[in-house]
């Protein structure tokens, strides 16, 4: 009868160690407490059997009635050692279910972590993305300036250019006209010459005298 009890008991805890993997300090206290029974029950059972043992050897057939005591008692054991293994086997079942909760802890955090590190790596991806985007912006925004910058320079290199050419058909037309006052200056000073010489050679006039040139 306390075998069927043990077992129910046992396979209550098997339930509940199959609905709840984690053992609790309760579910311990009772395994010892069983264990404990179990432990004293074989103590007193074995007390038992050598002190019927002992009126056994004061009998006349002392193997007779020991053979007698022997079923009983091994069939006792065998119910005792059922026990101890019912409770082992729960042991065993909480230790597995642990160990299978931890690994699914760990399964779960791994898990959170690669997916935290695959988000970083996306978030990277639109940042980097981003800059990129933005540098294209800039460098958009530069080229334009340069293109700004280039098209006013050219400007003023042509209004400088021009301006230079102006200076220098000014100052080409400035020598022109002092070349063309020292040629004029050069031929009236020739003119005046030949005349003077013209006028040596054909004497002094007579009758009214000539005007004199300057």
């Amino acid at each position: 009868m306390k075998y069927f009890c043990v077992l129910a008991l046992c396979l209550g805890l098997v339930n509940s160690v199959l609905a709840q993997p984690a053992d609790d300090a309760a579910g311990q206290l009772s395994r010892a407490a069983e264990r404990s029974r179990i432990t004293a029950e074989r103590q007193k059972l074995e007390a038992d059997f050598k002190a019927a043992e002992a009126v056994c050897f004061r009998k006349f057939f002392a193997n007779n009635c020991r053979e007698k005591l022997l079923p009983p008692y091994r069939e006792r054991l065998a119910d005792l050692r059922r026990q101890d293994i019912l409770i082992n086997e729960v042991e065993r079942k909480i230790s597995a279910a642990d160990q299978l909760l931890k690994t699914e802890e760990r399964l779960k955090l791994q898990q959170q972590q690669q997916l935290e590190q695959a988000l970083k790596v996306q978030q990277d991806a639109a940042n980097q993305a981003e800059r990129a985007k933005q540098r294209g912006v800039d460098q958009g925004n530069s080229a334009e300036q340069a293109e700004s910058n280039k098209a006013s320079m050219d400007t003023k290199l042509e209004s400088n250019q021009s301006k230079a050419v102006e200076t220098v058909t000014k100052r080409a037309q400035a020598a022109a006209n002092v070349e063309a006052t020292r040629k004029r200056q050069a031929q009236a000073d020739k003119n005046r010459a030949e005349r003077e010489q013209r006028l040596r050679e054909e004497g002094p006039p007579t009758g009214k005298s000539l005007p004199a040139y300057p």
